[in-house]
C-alpha cells in the first residue's frame, strides 16, 4: 500500500480545500458534542434526559432527511452547503452565549439541538452528493474513505481536547471553539470550484420525485438491503455513543476518560479508513461489511462485561474499526451502484438510515439504562447488532443467487459491478 494511493484524492485542489476546512469544523463539532453530553448529565444526573436530548437532536434527520435529498438533486449543492453551515454556525453561537451567561437549561439545549438537527438533515445529502463534484467519478471511492478518516480523526481529536478543556476550564470554551471552527469550512467552500457532473434536469414536482426515489430504492435490492441494514444498526450505534457519559460514570471516570473513550473510537475508525483508502479496487464489499459489523458487535459485547478502563478503551478501539468499515462500505457500495439522477435521494436515505432510528434508540436505551443499568443495556445492544448482521448477510446471499439467474436484467457493466461488489 503506497501513501500516494491512500491520499490520491488530494491531487484535486477542491478536495484539499474541503478536507482542511471540514476537518477543522468537525473537530469543533465533536468538542461541542462531548461537552454537551457531559453538561446535560452533570446538571440533570439522568440518562433518560441524556437520551431525550439525543432524540431532539437526531429526530430532524428522520423528519426531513428524505426531502433534503430531493432538494440535493435539484439545487446547486455548493450554495446549499453555505446555507446549512451558516445555520449550524448560528446554533453554535446560541449555545455558547447561553452557556457563557449562565442561562442554559435542558429545554434550551433540546430546542437548539432540534434546529441544529434540521440543518444537519439538509447538510448530509448535500455534502455526500457534493463529493463527486469535487473529485470526479474515478476518485469517488478514495474520497469517501478519506472523508471517513477526516470524520474519525476529528472524533479522536475533538473529544480528547474537550475532556481536558472541561476539566481545567469549562464546557463554555468548547462551545466557543465550535462556533469559531465554522469559519474554516465557509472559507473552504469559497475556494472550491466544482466539476460539472451531468444531471437530468428535474421536470417533475417534489412529490413525484419523492415517490420515484422511494420506488427506485424499494425495487433495487442491492440498494434496499444495505440501507435497511444501516437503519437497523442506527437503533444502537449512536445511542451507545450518547450514553458513554453514563458508562464512564459507572467506571468511576471523569470528563478526561470520556474524551479518551470517544477518541479511541475515532482512532479505530482512522486505522480502518486508512486501509480502505489504500485499496484500488473494491471487491466482495458485502462480505467485508458483514465481517466488520460482526467485529463491532463483539467489541460492544465485550465492553458490557468490562470493568477496567484500559480494557474498555481497547474494546472501543475495535468498535471504531468495525463501525467505520461497515458504514463507509455501505456508502461506497450504494454510491458506486446508484443512478446519477437518484444520487441525492439515495444518499439522503443513507443519511436517514445512519441516523433514522437513533432518536428512538436514544430514548429506549436511555430509559432502559435507568431500570437495568448501563452494562446490561450495552449487552443487549450488542445482541441486536449481531442479530441484524445475520439478517443482512442472509438477504444479500439470496440476492447474489438471484443475480446469477436473472443476469439478463442488467447491462454488462452493471452486472460486472454487482458481481464484483456483492
Amino acid at each position: 500500500m503506497r501513501i500516494s494511493d491512500i491520499f490520491s484524492s488530494f491531487s484535486h485542489k477542491n478536495y484539499r480545500y474541503y478536507f482542511t476546512g471540514q476537518g477543522f469544523s468537525l473537530i469543533g463539532t465533536w468538542m461541542q458534542s462531548t461537552a454537551m453530553g457531559w453538561l446535560v448529565y452533570r446538571i440533570s444526573g439522568s440518562s433518560a434526559k441524556l437520551g431525550a436530548v439525543g432524540f431532539a437532536t437526531m429526530m430532524p434527520a428522520l423528519l426531513f432527511g428524505y426531502v433534503a435529498g430531493i432538494y440535493a438533486d435539484r439545487i446547486e449543492r455548493k450554495k446549499g452547503l453555505y446555507l446549512t453551515q451558516f445555520l449550524s454556525m448560528l446554533c453554535a453561537l446560541a449555545v455558547f452565549w447561553l452557556s457563557f451567561t449562565g442561562k442554559i437549561k435542558i429545554s434550551h439545549i433540546m430546542f437548539i439541538g432540534f434546529i441544529s438537527g434540521v440543518a444537519g438533515a439538509f447538510d448530509m445529502p448535500l455534502r455526500q452528493s457534493f463529493v463527486i463534484e469535487m473529485v470526479g467519478r474515478d476518485s469517488l471511492s478514495n474520497a469517501l474513505a478519506l472523508n471517513s478518516i477526516m470524520f474519525n480523526a476529528s472524533r479522536m481529536i475533538g473529544p480528547a481536547l474537550a475532556g481536558f478543556i472541561i476539566k481545567y476550564s469549562s464546557e463554555t470554551l468548547c462551545f466557543f471553539i465550535n462556533f469559531a471552527s465554522y469559519i474554516f469550512i465557509m472559507a473552504a467552500l469559497a475556494y472550491i470550484r466544482p466539476y460539472k457532473i451531468e444531471r437530468k434536469r428535474a421536470e417533475t414536482d417534489v412529490f413525484s420525485d419523492l415517490k420515484s426515489g422511494i420506488d427506485y430504492i424499494w425495487n433495487t435490492e442491492y440498494i434496499r438491503y444495505p440501507l435497511s441494514f444501516l437503519m437497523l444498526l442506527s437503533f444502537v450505534i449512536m445511542p451507545v455513543i450518547t450514553l458513554l457519559p453514563v458508562y464512564v460514570k459507572h467506571l468511576g471516570g471523569d470528563s478526561r476518560i470520556l474524551g479518551a473513550f470517544m477518541s479511541m473510537i475515532g482512532f479505530g475508525a482512522i486505522v480502518s479508513g486508512l486501509q480502505m483508502a489504500g485499496k484500488k479496487e473494491n471487491r466482495s464489499m458485502v462480505l467485508t461489511i458483514s465481517r466488520y459489523s460482526l467485529l463491532y458487535g463483539m467489541a460492544v459485547l465485550l465492553l458490557s462485561f468490562s470493568r477496567n478502563i484500559f480494557l474498555s478503551a481497547g474494546f472501543l478501539f475495535l468498535a471504531g474499526v468495525g463501525t467505520a468499515r461497515q458504514t463507509v462500505g455501505i456508502n461506497t457500495l450504494i454510491q458506486t451502484l446508484v443512478r446519477e439522477e437518484m444520487r441525492g435521494r439515495v444518499v439522503s436515505i443513507y443519511a436517514l438510515s445512519f441516523m433514522g432510528l437513533a432518536p428512538f434508540g436514544n430514548v429506549f436505551w436511555g430509559g432502559l439504562a435507568e431500570k437495568i443499568g448501563i452494562p446490561n443495556v450495552i449487552f443487549f445492544a450488542a445482541l441486536w447488532i449481531i442479530a441484524v448482521n445475520i439478517w443482512f448477510i442472509a438477504k444479500m446471499s439470496e440476492f447474489k443467487k438471484l443475480l446469477l439467474v436473472e443476469k439478463e436484467k442488467y447491462n454488462f457493466d452493471e452486472y460486472q459491478n454487482l458481481k464484483n461488489l456483492i
